[in-house]
């Protein structure tokens, strides 16, 4: 939900039977309007305000998680019914650490915890953790895998139970080697930790699965060439930036000219590049795309576009409502061999799929409707008006 909430692809994940890792009643909302399961949602949000645990429990969600007493506490007010996970802290190396918010510690927290929801008479169901988003240590879910067994057992040394083990995600999404190292970690550690077949292990693989399912095409606006550092440097102002789907650039992040072919009978890949800065839309000094790069490029015009690829991930959710710029339009395209699986599930209708659309017709414009003089009344007449 997180990493991308466009709602085809959301009722893509509903047609594969997938559940979804929801923070929010706004995105539990989201996917029950469009006919998931209450079941099949985790509302994995550590710390919930009482009106959201209201929220979720009123919907016919089940699960959520924890990871301190006060949450206990409330959860016993407000959700007593809920089946709880414990959310532990497993760090590793990641771009963006989890850990430093959410997740009790193993050695220090977690038992204490159990205990505690125990004599609250609360149902905890299982272990869950995060290693962090975009992680690059492959043995960090092993850790987690480990320390959820131990949980396991001191549960099963309580005569309690627990079913669930959730390893949350963070794989890379640049390459896909990288999720094969960590899958191979992650079922050796089954093996060990989990032998039982009757645990049931997720995943929260959002940003791997989405990420590669969207490139981003930028049209440009203008273009100043000035001198930097007694060198040429092109500005190129695009229609897009940090305010609309740009704020994150990730270390995989790249950018380059939109190939057509040739242009004055040389090979556009052959044109000699040049240094680049992107500046985004609006009037923001600080609308800088991939700041911390060194982009070059060939020479560009205003009758360019330039394209980012692996932009599925943590890109247009996070578009902002400054200078009220539009979020960026987007327009899905499927193999027939992944339309004749899910064209007939009911969660899509008719209207979701144009046999053989022409995906090189213009998208609808962003700007807002026109007002017409007629209908302005003029209360606050500029003096720009006298001149």
């Amino acid at each position: 939900m997180k990493a991308n909430d466009w709602e085809p692809i959301l009722k893509l994940v509903i047609s594969q039977n997938i559940g979804f890792d929801c923070a929010s009643p706004g995105e539990i909302y989201k996917v029950l309007k469009l006919g998931a399961s209450p079941t099949s949602i985790v509302f994995a949000l550590p710390t919930k305000t009482a009106y959201q645990m209201t929220y979720a429990r009123e919907a016919g969600v089940k699960h959520t998680t924890f990871d301190s007493s006060y949450e206990l506490k409330k959860l016993k007010q407000y959700w007593p019914d809920a089946h709880l996970l414990i959310r532990i802290r497993v760090d590793g190396e990641c771009i963006y650490k989890l850990g430093e918010k959410f997740g009790c510690d193993f050695e220090t927290e977690a038992v204490a915890l159990l205990e505690e929801a125990a004599a609250l008479g609360l149902k905890v169901v299982g272990v869950a953790f995060h290693v962090g988003s975009a992680c690059s240590s492959v043995d960090s879910h092993a850790i987690g895998l480990q320390r959820a067994r131990k949980l396991f057992d001191h549960e099963a040394r309580a005569g309690r139970q627990m079913k669930i083990v959730d390893i949350g995600g963070g794989f890379m999404s640049d390459r896909t080697d990288r999720v094969d190292k960590v899958a191979q970690q992650v079922n050796t550690a089954l093996e060990e930790y989990f032998p039982e077949r009757d645990v049931l292990v997720v995943a929260e693989p959002g940003r791997y699965v989405v990420d590669s399912a969207a490139t981003l095409y930028n049209s440009i606006n203008n273009i100043r060439r000035v001198t930097k550092d007694n060198k040429p440097v092109n500005m190129i102002y695009l229609n897009d930036g940090l305010h609309g789907s740009m704020r994150y650039a990730e270390p995989w992040t790249t950018v380059e000219k939109l190939s057509i072919g040739q242009k004055n009978g040389v090979e556009i890949d052959q044109e000699e590049l040049e240094e680049a800065i992107l500046w985004g839309p609006t009037c923001d000094s600080t609308d800088r795309i991939m700041e911390k790069a060194a982009i070059r490029l060939p020479r560009c015009s205003p009758f360019d576009w330039l394209v980012f690829k692996l932009q599925g991930a943590y890109t247009f959710v996070f578009h902002g409502p400054f200078s009220s710029i539009e979020i960026p339009l987007m327009r899905s395209v499927v193999s027939l061999e992944l339309w004749n699986k899910i064209k007939d599930h009911p969660v899509f209708s008719p209207e979701d799929f144009v046999s053989n659309p022409d995906i090189s017709a213009p998208l609808p414009s962003t700007l807002p409707p026109k007002i017409h003089r007629d209908q302005i009344n003029g209360f606050n007449a500029s003096l720009l008006d006298k001149v």
